[in-house]
């Protein structure tokens, strides 16, 4: 049984990013492997909102993400996804989800894919806890967070 227990307080991570960039690294690594950090909220606009503009983020554990425009849940390595300004007739509009059993070790990376609209940024918004975790899990979860794809 994995005993996960909280520490600190509650981490807020916000900023601008432009378009299209894969794999926007943010340093949660402390150098330790008995903590990680779980993704509690995840959002994103754009830095104009009033622009007719369409994006979708990802959030992962690897700066390896294959491919920016599309979402792929069966890969391990994506553990976050937010959409903005899709159009609802794509049957998408906005959208936001975390994998409730995120566990991250070491960094968090952002890949970011604007499919129309102007080449302006988005915000995005994540809170985090801290969590004090057995060596053994963090390692467990390090090389999950490290996996090449998903279940087989």
């Amino acid at each position: 049984m994995t005993t996960q227990k909280r520490i600190g307080d509650i981490l807020t991570m916000k900023g601008t990013i432009g378009p299209n960039i894969n794999g926007h690294e943010l340093q949660l690594f402390d150098g330790c492997y008995d903590s990680g950090y779980k993704i509690l909220e995840f959002y994103i606009a754009p830095k104009t909102p009033t622009a007719a503009q369409e994006w979708m983020v990802t959030l992962s554990t690897s700066d390896s993400v294959q491919s920016i425009s599309q979402w792929d849940f069966a890969n391990v390595q994506q553990i976050g996804w937010g959409s903005w300004g899709i159009p609802s007739s794509a049957s998408g509009m906005d959208f936001y989800l975390v994998d409730r059993d995120n566990m991250i070790i070491e960094n968090l990376y952002l890949s970011t894919y604007q499919a129309s609209g102007d080449a302006g940024e988005i915000n995005y918004y994540i809170s985090l806890q801290k969590y004090k975790i057995s060596a053994w899990d963090g390692a467990l979860n390090m090389v999950t967070n490290l996996s090449q794809g998903g279940p087989q």
